[in-house]
């Protein structure tokens, strides 16, 4: 949904929410992402990008990470405002982001499709995350996942974020180089502000 002018309150927000909660996926490739997270090529038409931000090592970093993630902290900064009617990582929960610039607001459904499995690469890596797609109704086209991962050779946890996308409508195409631009800073942003989150969530567990 895109809007001119004023934020939009957060019952047309809610309101937008349960709409989109009976909306089908706007992209074919749902779940796709899983077989992304370290080879592959996005589908046809799509961007494919992939980021990584070292957090720390060790087991007390990966549940604070873990735990991070599963609490949305990646969306704990100004430039994104994740609204939903429940938080909890739940196969089919919607949710939506809502951003504004200039007067103009977008407000971004999409719905999780996955959890991960507790570990990858015949268990050098254990991991937690989630993934979710968009919906009709978004401005962009595709699927991201959040995760972490801890490596049982050299001890390290990284937070990642795995996403193929492309523009959804006549703006975002309109806009597409500042919309990758913004892509990029979101991603920044939500991995400093999972790192904080580990961090307070690390002090917290060694301080007990």
């Amino acid at each position: 949904m895109i809007r001119f002018g004023k934020k939009p309150n957060d019952k047309a927000i809610e309101d937008y929410i349960r709409h989109c909660q009976t909306l089908d996926f706007n992209y074919p490739y749902v779940g796709k992402t899983r077989d992304l997270i370290d080879t592959g090529e996005a589908p046809q038409g799509f961007r494919l990008d992939r980021s990584a931000h070292h957090l720390g090592q060790g087991r007390v970093t990966f549940e604070a990470a873990s735990a991070a993630v599963n609490g949305w902290e990646m969306f704990n900064h100004p430039m994104a405002d994740l609204r939903c009617l429940s938080p909890q990582i739940e196969n089919g929960n919607t949710v939506s982001v809502l951003f504004g610039t200039m007067g103009l607001w977008t407000i971004n459904p999409a719905r999780i499709i996955y959890s991960l499995d507790e570990c990858r690469q015949q268990g050098q890596y254990l991991q937690s995350g989630f993934a979710y797609g968009t919906t009709q109704g978004h401005v962009a086209v595709g699927e991201e996942l959040f995760m972490v991962d801890w490596n049982q050779a050299t001890d390290d946890v990284y937070f990642r974020i795995v996403v193929f996308a492309r523009p959804g409508s006549m703006l975002a195409w309109l806009g597409k180089p500042y919309m990758l631009l913004q892509q990029q800073k979101f991603r920044r942003l939500a991995g400093r502000a999972i790192k904080q989150a580990t961090e307070a969530r690390y002090a917290n567990c060694t301080n007990n």
